[in-house]
């Protein structure tokens, strides 16, 4: 599906923010913050972390979103739906990989912010559309680049694009140190200086995310996708999931199925 016929619902275009009115919302539609300028604390389920340009922060519909300006921060905000409930729309923030052509899409944005025409929301949706489109083809077959050039440790840096080769094979922790020639404490400590979060809890997110795909890609098994995202056994995935995400893998694809 390359998003043929998405719909525009609502563009809003804050420039900029200082802080938000709501802590936390929900919205009837997909809705996406594509940031600009400054810099938000945003939750998605379990998954939490700060949004600055290239970012931009996915939310399905009816489910909380938390925010918070840790600057003043400049967005457009976008509620949008498809008529086929499409199964590769990411959920919580991507790192956008071409920072040029989104620059592009929101100097697009910009010059229409203020239309609600029919018209203007199509182009809207086209350039939003067009966004999502090449984010789906990279992801597909992402560059090291793109999954590493947040990270400025060199070792650690090594090691974060390990992870998505050898997380859903139940590597722990203690293996990554291992191979970056690190204690365990070290390792830990590192990391988390590198990237934000410990390594345990990177492992979950990565995990938890490939198994949000194929919950709602695939009729696996609750089962089958606990193997295939590195768990030992359903049981002790459903418990992380929901620990998580605050509802069951069941019931996380029985809201969002078509």
């Amino acid at each position: 599906m390359f998003f043929e016929q998405m719909s525009i619902h609502q563009h809003s275009y804050w420039n900029p923010v200082h802080s938000f009115v709501l802590s936390e919302d929900t919205y009837p539609h997909w809705n996406v913050f594509c940031i600009e300028d400054g810099m938000m604390e945003y939750q998605v389920g379990e998954e939490t972390g700060q949004a600055e340009f290239p970012d931009l922060v996915f939310c399905p519909p009816d489910f909380p979103l938390q925010r918070k300006a840790v600057t003043p921060v400049t967005f457009h905000f976008f509620q949008f739906s498809v008529p086929v409930k499409d199964k590769t729309l990411p959920i919580g923030k991507i790192h956008y990989p071409d920072k040029e052509r989104l620059a592009s899409a929101y100097e697009h944005f910009r010059g229409m912010a203020y239309e609600e025409q029919a018209d203007s929301n199509k182009w809207k949706a086209y350039f939003l559309q067009d966004l999502l489109n090449v984010y789906r083809f990279r992801k597909r077959r992402p560059h090291r680049s793109y999954l590493t050039d947040h990270v400025k440790d060199p070792v650690i840096r090594e090691i974060v694009y390990d992870m998505y080769d050898y997380v859903f094979d139940k590597y722990s922790v203690s293996d990554f140190a291992k191979s970056a020639g690190l204690s365990p404490v070290q390792f830990t400590r590192r990391f988390k200086q590198a990237v934000g979060i410990n390594p345990g809890e990177y492992i979950t997110l990565l995990r938890l995310r490939k198994a949000r795909d194929l919950l709602l890609q695939t009729d696996l098994t609750i089962e089958d996708i606990a193997v295939q995202c590195g768990y030992s056994n359903g049981f002790y995935f459903s418990r992380i999931f929901s620990k998580k995400m605050h509802m069951t893998p069941s019931f996380f694809r029985e809201i969002h199925w078509i």
